[in-house]
């Protein structure tokens, strides 16, 4: 799938999703979005992947296998792509998770496969390290991150580099826009699509503001959230 260079009318964006601990409910509210309004375009915002058996952070002892997890995670990844089978997706940190541990372990890339060499489905475009997702809108470009290749607020990225950001990664939703001298920019965190009740979670839980559930839309330029908590419809 080629990077399309024309204006796009209607993104679906959905952010983190953390397979084998995606929120179904929520992904099929995402589904039923993308059925019945027809985007042009599917950008997934990265952490597809959650690779928890493969994290720095301490294991809990009723983690899967490396083997169930992978295994879990693949009969995700095939379901969601009968949903979605054209889909850009910008790489995250947890999808980094088993490169890290490899290089770590000083294994040659060449001798194992990735996350998405193993996921590469026809139809499906990963983002290579260093390459910049920017898809051009009626209101102006928009670059879409996974949320940790710089440092600052969405509305802070949109105001350095020129122009909107749409970011996943902090399993928030937020949405503020910047008057410059050529027009409206706006800087957006997406939410998440992941089972913030499940285990891989379990770090965030604590957290009294807790997470967004849902998913981001822009038609004609225009971002919106759609939220997806108990009882959302879309």
């Amino acid at each position: 799938m080629k990077i399309p260079t024309k204006k796009i009318n209607k993104i679906l964006v959905l952010p983190d999703i953390h397979f084998p601990w995606g929120d179904w409910g929520a992904i099929k509210l995402a589904h039923k979005w993308y059925k019945k309004h027809q985007p042009e375009l599917v950008i997934q915002l990265g952490d597809l992947t959650d690779q928890k058996i493969w994290s720095r952070w301490q294991a809990d002892v009723d983690d899967f296998s490396p083997s169930m997890e992978f295994e879990k995670a693949e009969q995700d990844m095939k379901r969601l792509y009968k949903m979605f089978p054209e889909m850009i997706i910008v790489r995250g940190n947890h999808d980094n998770r088993i490169k890290a541990r490899a290089i770590e372990a000083g294994i040659p890339g060449r001798m194992f496969q990735d996350v998405d060499e193993v996921f590469n489905y026809d139809g499906w475009r990963w983002m290579k390290g260093g390459e910049r997702l920017v898809i051009n809108t009626n209101r102006g470009p928009i670059l879409f991150l996974h949320g940790d290749e710089m440092g600052g607020t969405p509305v802070q990225k949109s105001r350095i580099l020129g122009h909107s950001v749409i970011q996943g990664h902090t399993h928030k939703m937020t949405l503020g826009y910047t008057r410059t001298d050529k027009a409206h920019i706006f800087g957006m965190e997406a939410g998440v699509l992941m089972d913030t009740k499940s285990k891989a979670a379990r770090y965030a839980q604590a957290n009294p503001v807790g997470c967004s559930l849902g998913f981001a839309v822009v038609k004609y330029g225009i971002p919106y959230f759609v939220s997806c908590e108990e009882g959302a419809s879309v």
